[in-house]
């Protein structure tokens, strides 16, 4: 008789994050190609042998998205008389980051690059008194937020193109709220309460978001629970007890989210703070913050019974939060007394960790608080409270190595971060240019080509505008227009609503009054608040924006004093400072900012010395550097902001030379290049900035040859197009090399009003 066929059994798994219309072409082994079109089970169509090895790859990305499909969780291994079918491919990106400040009571939020992992600041709201954690839920619709010390959880909105948070309310929770998890199916959230000594459960409202008690909530936990986490089937919770040095274990009721003990609490390290599970749901960690140790734990599948894995394994000093890899195959730890990140990688067996080093958080001098990874499982992102930072890492694949990718500043204690993730990037594309022409008291509107950079005016342009309107600002969402109209007699500060379609301005109320002579107006990155730079009262003039109209209204102790002739004003990214520059006073005034109420008050030391005759001060991207451009002494000075105070200390080599007379300065919108125009040099000068120490170094070609007496320059928020305002009466645009920071005239001059000193543009973010 012939021999038995042998046995053979199918591989296959299922896809994930797929954007709508995209396909990516999988592998087994480097053939058997399958396309998948849509998000769901595959199945390779050519069966292996029994005990054969199967490697899933992706041999073909998804174009358009710039979506890098991945094989995360059991790409491969050996066939074991059976079909595979657990194979996890995710094309999810990374689309925004969250951190919850508990220094001054916001949540800070942060569009991610999907490519490099750059963080870019996107504003910030307000939450509860002391937030001590984020989540975001899985459909990445909602973000919540534990207010440790008013009590509350804050609810939000995330608006999908934007990642803008929108409050939809607080619910009370227990006393002292640490920790918040949504579950996976986004139908459940969790609180672990520090000091009533329970966790809370609410359900989550598919439509608002809002937060309803579950039935029997809250649940009895041991003494101080800080970390609440479930697992992936989200059958089981977990709890960290600080003080009772244990886990707690519950089942979840799957219809009604109420939780039900299993059995004894576990025994933990001393001090346990944090508790995750890896994403295969069969291993649990624990960070232990006084023993300076990781316990681990296999998870029974059926009971969701923790066994502990042995002794703990070693970290820094006081770990205090723990993170997984989307992949299942790393683990990293942040040390708040020893300044760093451990890495470990999981044996995928037994779910033991195996140290890999460390690396310095927060430029080293943080207290990393948490640590997220993005759904791609390409980079980390920590948050650290004491140097008020945000640092990005990319991942290695094979090691678990953490290299830094840059550090941006943060708002007040940094105290948590959270994800979200998408099936598209985010991009910024822009829309609109403005230009205030102080001679013809108007308004120049134009259109941006994405494509090209090149401007066309809009109909109805240009549109009247205030006597001699020296400044135009436009508000982070791109929906008002502010101009400063400096004339001595009027001294005040128009607003107009943005035809969101075309372009075009509409004038909102009537202008409210400035001090004397104002040059300069900026918008807060919150939209909730501008300020106007007084130049012969020496003082700053400080607005609330109704959210609705745009109107503006005086804040509370406005003006405030500056140095001598207030020339130029600008906020930085993160929202807690101003910055002014003083021509006559050669120095830049320095000023934290109250998030509740928009007024200032300045920074021990300010103003801060400066060249002669500064006329315009910015901040770059990253929030960590502020560079003021000196009329007089024909350089740019810089600085180095301190993320605590606010206040600056010159750059080692500052400043830096420029050409004659330069009248302003600008940086692109990811921190790489800055830019200064000199009006009576005729150029622009370059700049690459270095990011780790902020100092500049001159673009080659660089300077740029302009049209006569260049005035103000901006960068569009795509990083992609400079325009350069000229007091003759146009405004020139300039494509911008990406990796040198050149600059390139495109098409020729459009036409504005007469005289126009200022221009600014806006984009959409999608």
């Amino acid at each position: 008789a012939p021999a038995p066929a042998p046995a053979t059994y199918t591989v296959g798994g299922t896809v994930f994050g797929l954007a709508a219309g995209a396909s990516a072409v999988l592998q087994n082994n480097g053939g058997n190609n399958f396309t998948v079109a849509a998000n769901g089970n595959f199945t390779f169509s050519l069966p292996m042998a029994d005990a054969g090895a199967y490697s899933v790859s992706v041999l073909t990305q998804p174009a358009g998205d710039r979506q890098t499909c991945r094989a995360l969780r059991n790409g491969s291994g050996t066939i074991a008389s059976a079909p595979v079918t657990n194979v996890v491919v995710d094309c999810h990106v990374p689309r925004f980051a969250y951190v919850a400040n508990a220094g001054d009571n916001t949540v800070s939020i942060y569009s991610v690059n999907a490519v490099t992992g750059h963080m870019r600041h996107n504003g910030y709201v307000a939450a509860g008194t002391h937030p001590h954690s984020v989540a975001v839920d899985p459909s990445g619709r909602f973000a919540y937020v534990a207010n440790h010390s008013s009590n509350d959880v804050s609810a939000y909105t995330v608006n999908a193109s934007t990642g803008a948070l929108t409050s939809v309310g607080a619910v009370s929770a227990g006393t002292w709220p640490y920790a918040v998890t949504v579950d996976p199916s986004g139908r459940f959230a969790y609180v672990a309460n520090e000091a009533s000594f329970d966790v809370s459960a609410y359900r989550i409202n598919a439509s608002t978001g809002a937060l309803t008690p579950v039935a029997g909530s809250p649940f009895a936990a041991m003494r101080d629970p800080r970390s609440v986490t479930i697992d992936p089937s989200g059958k089981f919770a977990y709890v960290a007890n600080a003080s009772s040095n244990t886990v707690s274990a519950y089942t979840i009721n799957a219809s009604t989210g109420a939780l039900a003990s299993i059995g004894t609490a576990v025994a933990t390290g001393s001090v346990p703070q944090s508790v995750t599970v890896d994403p295969s749901g069969r291993f649990a960690y624990v960070a232990n913050f006084v023993s300076n140790t990781v316990s681990a734990y296999s998870i029974n599948p059926g009971t969701g019974a923790l066994t502990s894995l042995g002794a703990g394994v070693a970290t820094g000093l006081n770990p205090f939060s723990i993170t997984v890899d989307p992949s299942g195959k790393f683990a990293y730890v942040t040390n708040t007394s020893s300044h760093d990140v451990s890495a470990y990688v999981i044996n995928g067996s037994t779910g033991a960790l195996t140290n890999i080093g460390a690396v310095p958080a927060g430029a080293g001098t943080g207290n990393p608080r948490s640590l997220a990874i993005d759904p791609s499982g390409r980079f980390a992102y920590v948050a650290t409270d004491s140097s008020n930072t945000v640092t990005a890492y990319t991942i290695n694949p094979s090691t678990g190595i953490l290299t830094s990718a840059g550090t941006v500043s943060g708002r007040a204690g940094g105290f948590a971060i959270a994800m979200s993730k998408g099936t598209s990037e985010v991009r910024y594309t822009p829309r609109f240019a403005y230009a205030a022409n102080t001679v013809s008291n108007n308004i120049s509107a134009y259109t941006i080509n994405a494509g090209s950079g090149a401007l066309t005016p809009v109909a109805g342009s240009p549109f009247a505008g205030g006597t001699t309107n020296f400044s135009v600002s436009v508000d982070p969402a791109g929906r008002f227009v502010y101009a400063a109209n400096s004339d001595t007699g009027t001294s005040s500060v128009s607003t107009y609503a943005i035809n969101a379609t075309t372009g075009a301005l509409t004038t909102v109320g009537a202008a409210v009054a400035a001090g004397t002579n104002p040059l300069s107006v900026s918008v807060d990155p919150s939209g909730r608040f501008a300020y106007a730079a007084n130049q012969n009262s020496n003082n700053v003039s400080g607005y609330a924006i109704d959210a609705t109209t745009g109107a503006l209204s005086a804040v509370p102790g406005s003006p405030f004093a500056a140095g001598m002739a207030a020339y130029s004003v600008t906020i930085d990214p993160s929202g807690r400072f101003a910055y002014v520059a003083n021509s006559q006073g050669s120095s830049v005034s320095a000023y934290t900012i109250n998030p509740t109420t928009g007024a200032l008050t300045a920074v021990a030391g300010s103003p801060f010395a400066a060249g002669t005759g500064p006329d315009s001060v910015t901040v770059d991207a990253s929030g960590m550097f502020v560079y003021v451009s000196n009329f007089g002494s024909n350089n740019t000075s810089a600085y180095t902001i301190n993320a605590t105070t606010g206040a600056l200390t010159a750059i080692v080599g500052s400043p830096f030379a420029a050409g004659s007379s330069p009248y302003a300065v600008t940086t692109d919108p990811l921190g790489k290049f800055a830019y200064v125009v000199n009006a009576n040099g005729q150029t622009v000068s370059a700049y690459t900035i270095n990011p780790g120490t902020g100092a500049l170094g001159a673009v080659t070609g660089s300077p740029f040859a302009t049209a006569s007496n260049p005035v103000s320059i901006t960068v569009d928020r795509s990083g992609k197009f400079a325009y350069v305002a000229i007091s003759g009466g146009t405004v020139e645009t300039y494509a911008i090399n990406a990796t040198s920071g050149a600059l390139s005239l495109v098409g020729t001059p459009v036409g504005a009003g007469v005289n126009p000193i200022s221009i600014t543009t806006t984009g959409s973010i999608q």
